[in-house]
């Protein structure tokens, strides 16, 4: 792999590293964020990989300070390399609003312009008690952008009125990534992958008094002006849908995959849009990706051409029971099926995330453990048997 310039960043090994640096295409495992289990850097979680315009690497993760929970004081930050993950720079902030929670980053790459954005979500509060709307007292959506490959950050943006409707209260692009589409329909159209919540009718309490739950369901937001507005779904994928990735097929349709949560299937569900993300048709549910509810990672590493099958890639915790056992698959038929696999990490992993090298090969950033570690690591696609 051929070694890029160096920035201006001055580049820092990283503990853990088990590839020979007299090797360049050796492969590489190390720990790309390790928490503290105490402030300011108790815990790193929600890892998202992006490969800039120029091929430096971007590893995203969220900086939870003082605990590892999913509420509290927040920030973005970032990583970056530019020798396909083996050294990289010091952490550094995207976007710190407030004391609160400032996180999930979508990133989307625009190969055209040179800019990369990056859609982020905001809140105050505990999952439970956010409201339908757009105050402080709900969820929001930001978007930051970079036009120097990733360098530095503009200030956020709120997009919140754009991204959700006014009786929803959760709202989440990613985690995961988003991409700019390359065939029609809408070629040239911003895709994120999304998930939104809205209130129906629960059960009466113990008093006989009306309650509401919330219910999830998975979709996309879009852009059609290089993430200047945005618009969400028409339709969405099935109930107890929410944490997602999409992929276009090579035919243009778009491939939701999405964790199943609230239900009792332990599997991931998938839906098509033929029409670049407007609507979704029907969501089943796929037996050969198991999943213990968890985020799962899917890109695209080839397409079809000369005779040979594209191929997709997967990873999750392959488990029904826990978060462990992050497996890499590959699919040669658009998703169909999933006949290419290779365990990533057999003990305890949860979210993970997937890029490709502009080399080919494979990289995946994944929480390890008891969330203490994000590890990032190399795989070529002949290790996928």
């Amino acid at each position: 792999m051929k070694l890029l310039p160096l920035a201006v960043l001055a580049l820092l090994p990283l503990a853990g590293c088990t590839a020979p640096e007299s090797r360049e295409d050796a492969p590489i495992k190390l720990d790309a964020y390790v928490g503290a289990r105490r402030a300011p850097e108790h815990t790193y979680r929600i890892p998202t990989l992006a490969v800039t315009p120029k091929g430096a690497l971007l590893l995203f993760a969220e900086r939870r300070k003082n605990s590892p929970h999913d509420n509290g004081d927040i920030d973005q930050v970032v990583r970056r390399s530019e020798d396909g993950g083996r050294t990289w720079s010091e952490i550094r902030v995207v976007a710190d609003l407030d004391e609160f929670t400032l996180g999930n980053a979508c990133p989307v790459v625009d190969r055209q312009t040179g800019r990369i954005s990056v859609l982020l979500v905001w809140n105050k509060l505990w999952e439970s008690r956010l409201k339908p709307g757009f105050g402080d007292d709900s969820r929001k959506v930001y978007i930051v952008h970079s036009d120097d490959d990733g360098l530095t950050w503009s200030a956020p943006r709120n997009i919140t009125e754009q991204a959700k409707l006014p009786g929803w209260a959760w709202i989440a692009p990613g985690p995961g990534a988003g991409f700019v589409k390359q065939r029609e329909p809408h070629k040239g159209r911003y895709i994120t992958p999304a998930n939104h919540s809205e209130f129906e009718q629960g059960a009466p309490d113990k008093d006989g008094k009306p309650t509401t739950r919330p219910v999830y369901y998975a979709h996309a937001l879009y852009s059609d002006d290089s993430g200047k507005t945005w618009t969400r779904s028409k339709t969405y994928a099935a109930r107890h849908t929410n944490e997602c990735e999409i992929v276009e097929l090579a035919n243009g349709d778009l491939l939701l995959n999405m964790r199943n949560h609230g239900s009792a299937k332990r599997a991931r569900a998938v839906a098509i849009s033929k029409d670049a993300g407007e609507t979704w048709g029907e969501t089943t549910w796929d037996p050969a990706l198991p999943e213990p509810r968890c985020m799962g990672s899917l890109v695209r590493h080839t397409l079809p051409a000369d005779g040979h099958p594209g191929l997709l890639l997967f990873s999750n915790p392959a488990s029904r029971e826990e978060r462990r056992n992050l497996t890499l698959r590959g699919s040669e038929d658009e998703g169909q099926t999933w006949t290419r696999s290779l365990v990533i990490e057999p003990g305890p992993s949860a979210y993970s995330h997937l890029a490709v090298l502009p080399d080919g090969t494979i990289a995946i950033a994944y929480e390890a453990g008891d969330y203490e570690r994000i590890v990032f690591r190399t795989v070529k696609p002949s290790e996928l048997r």
